[in-house]
């Protein structure tokens, strides 16, 4: 698919429509977006352009994404249809789900959702292309005259075209899940599994004769032909011996041919060898192939018999909506013609050709066929005809499958080998199935090396068993993340993070595992260090909590009695620089213990956590004002100490009868702390968050280090500003909303 991919997304939020459409046309050039805020919209719209896709919300006024869905699907039946929406839930998927919906995706933090939503929509645009494909290629069958049948792996029928089923006096309906044998007198089936299916087991191909047996159970003679797809079904095609004798030898050599298509390397080879089977085969001298370029918007001639030169001459290119070969190429429906001069919309008014059939081969382009007589073709010309096209169709679809798949293979090889990563893909016995660069750079083994080996042999004696049960684990259980350490070629051993997956065919079945191994030798060295400056703030937190707490609460005892016997005012000094130790010993632990660490990251609330944080702080006169119903992603407690933090500077440094005022930055995400006091000079806003800076008596100086603590853990940022009227500002951005 390389055509612009139109799509539309409706959604009563406007913002988030057009930051969807940007993000998608980012992801990929090929699309389009429209966006629309109604379902009223979005019909509308559909009802004047053609779309390839709808992305829907599913709350919406006025009407529901379901109900939207329900209008789309009376007109569109097939069009693809993504819910988009923030509610999920089972009903919410289950409606959707029985409505007709496409595909179903909830809203989430992070852009990764829009690489999803993009995919998605690529996957059902691909899949209704292919199915409408598939269906043109299943009415093309539908209308030839001898019988086309396709029985699974089981023998049983899958597929039957009506002539098919008028054979043997049955409706196509009648057959599908019945056994062939439905369709052979009793005696003759141990011969057809003994010899016919035996050969097509073999060869993948059989032709001869059988004896059918119809409805009523009268028998006949058919021209019988088997052949085997790589999916290991099973295409049968009949024909009436007493109606084909006289096309008997077209038809042998007819399908001779066609195997010649199929094992044909290029399209245009599928191209000349098409020609000459109409020339030679079935007497059709003028006839020729077109192929559409890659945008459909040209059918540009490929090859031609030399009769149709000699009396046509040149062939131009066929553009856009111009004459009967683009009619019949954009339907995907076979044309017939007895008489061309007589039809309206033909391409040359003074055409030679009186009779003509034109055949579509599908999105590459088409077949036609020329007479100079009238009515020179019958149904059965056209019928062989519309065979040959259908295996010249089947064979350029291959053809194309493979390039496909030739050039997806040599984009993922280049894509693997770019990676830092390990990335390899094992089988089920541990041997190795693919694997990038990087895999032989790093362990300096050759590819003919590690091509011999198992997994577990990379990784150290002690090693082994632990790996070997972590591959295992993956097969049966599915994704595992496992540490181990590369032993390298010579020796070097390098710690690695492997996380692996499982790895299936088409049907399910376990084929093998596809891994990532990440070196985390610096991460190592990361932990190693964080472990010591653990261990040093543990011994630190020991000596405050227990060999300085202890003495101070023998001075708070003795200052108690000695207030007994004694009344002086050196006492209240002295229960003051007590009081002052005590918050020094609380603020110096609160650092130790808990550092940059987070417990949960949850949704908060400002304006609730606020008002709680106003409450456990001795605030005395002093007046909280606060602007915002901001819900963010955030650990609740460790926010709490933050604002309770703030709230004692502010009343400590602003007055007993400050006014606070708590509200959300409009240049930015955040929020911001901010006090009617007398402010904090520009030469000491970046200072005030050092450990133990205090411009107050009665302060630790740690109070605004714990709270760039806070912000530093949720990887915030926070900055000293003045505010209104020359007040203290405390700005922290980088702050996430919660959805």
């Amino acid at each position: 698919m390389t055509s612009t991919v139109h799509i539309l997304h409706v959604d009563d939020e406007p913002g988030f429509a057009d930051m969807t459409a940007r993000f998608l046309e980012r992801e990929d050039n090929r699309f389009s977006v429209e966006t629309a805020t109604t379902v009223t919209e979005g019909l509308d719209y559909l009802a004047e352009t053609a779309v390839d896709c709808v992305i829907s919300d599913y709350e919406m006024p006025g009407q529901s994404g379901i109900e939207f869905l329900r209008a789309v699907r009376e007109e569109y039946s097939d069009l693809p249809f993504i819910l988009f929406t923030g509610k999920g839930s089972e009903d919410v998927a289950s409606e959707a789900i029985s409505v007709g919906v496409t595909d179903y995706l909830q809203k989430s933090r992070g852009n990764e959702q829009y690489t999803i939503l993009a995919n998605r929509i690529l996957n059902a645009v691909e899949r209704r292309h292919a199915e409408r494909k598939q269906q043109r290629q299943l009415d093309a069958i539908e209308t030839a005259q001898e019988g086309i049948s396709i029985l699974d792996a089981d023998g049983k029928y899958i597929y039957v075209n009506q002539a098919y089923a008028d054979f043997y006096q049955y409706a196509p309906a009648e057959l599908i899940g019945e056994h062939w044998e439905t369709l052979y007198p009793d005696d003759d089936i141990p011969a057809i599994e003994e010899e016919v299916m035996a050969t097509v087991d073999e060869y993948g191909y059989w032709h001869g004769t059988t004896t059918g047996l119809r409805a009523d159970g009268t028998t006949f003679t058919e021209d019988h032909i088997l052949s085997t797809t790589k999916s290991g079904e099973l295409v049968c095609t009949v024909r009436d011996i007493d109606e084909q004798k006289e096309r008997e030898r077209a038809i042998h050599e007819l399908h001779n041919g066609s195997q010649k298509i199929l094992q044909a390397d290029t399209a245009e080879d599928v191209a000349d060898i098409t020609t000459e089977a109409l020339r030679d085969i079935l007497d059709m001298p003028l006839s020729g192939v077109w192929f559409a370029d890659e945008e459909g918007e040209i059918l540009r001639p490929v090859t031609w018999t030399e009769q149709a030169t000699e009396l046509i001459g040149d062939h131009s290119s066929i553009s856009l909506g111009d004459g009967l070969a683009w009619e019949a190429f954009e339907s995907g429906e076979a044309r017939h013609y007895n008489d061309v001069s007589t039809v309206a919309g033909r391409l040359n008014q003074d055409t030679a050709i009186r009779s003509e059939i034109i055949l579509p081969l599908g999105d590459h382009g088409v077949l036609t066929i020329g007479s100079t007589t009238v009515n020179a073709f019958d149904d059965g010309d056209l019928s062989l005809a519309q065979t040959l096209a259908a295996h010249t169709q089947i064979a350029l679809d291959r053809l194309e499958r493979g390039n496909a798949l030739r050039n997806e293979r040599v984009f993922i090889e280049q894509a693997i080998n770019t990676l830092d990563d390990l990335f390899y893909v094992i089988d089920t016995d541990g041997k190795f199935i693919q694997w990038n660069n990087r895999l032989t750079e790093v362990t300096g083994y050759a590819d003919e090396e590690v091509a011999t080996m198992t997994a577990e042999q990379f990784f150290p004696e002690d090693e082994r068993d632990r790996i070997v049960d972590a591959i295992e684990a993956t097969f049966s259980e599915g994704e595992q993340i496992v540490e181990g350490t590369i032993r390298t070629a010579d020796g070097e051993e390098i710690p690695h993070e492997f996380t692996g997956a499982r790895l299936t065919d088409r049907e399910g079945e376990l084929v093998g595992l596809v891994g990532v191994g990440r070196n985390i030798a610096e991460r190592k060295q990361r932990e190693q260090q964080l472990q010591q400056q653990n261990e040093r703030l543990n011994e630190f937190a020991s000596v405050v909590s227990h060999d300085l707490r202890n003495p101070l609460n023998v001075a708070h005892g003795n200052l108690a009695l000695v207030r007994d016997e004694y009344e002086s005012g050196a006492l209240d000094e002295i229960a003051a620089a007590l009081d002052r130790m005590q918050l020094l010993i609380d603020d110096l632990l609160t650092l130790a213990q808990e550092g940059q660490t987070l417990e949960e990251m949850w949704s908060v609330n400002l304006a609730e956590i606020a008002r709680t944080s106003w409450k456990n702080v001795e605030t005395r006169d002093a007046a909280l004002s606060i602007d915002t119903d901001r819900t963010i992603y955030a650990d609740a407690s460790r926010v709490q100490q933050l604002l309770e933090n703030l709230i004692r500077n502010a009343v400590e440094h602003g007055g007993e009868d400050v006014t606070l005022t708590i509200g959300e930055l409009t240049h930015e995400d955040g929020f911001y702390v901010e006090d009617d006091g007398s402010g904090i000079p520009p030469d000491k806003r970046d200072t005030v968050f050092q450990s133990g800076y205090s411009t107050s008596t009665d302060g630790t100086g740690f109070g605004l280090s714990i709270v760039k603590n806070i912000v530093d853990a949720h990887d915030w940022t926070i900055q000293v500003t003045e505010g209104r009227t020359g007040r203290t500002r405390f700005e922290i951005t980088g702050v996430e909303d919660y959805s």
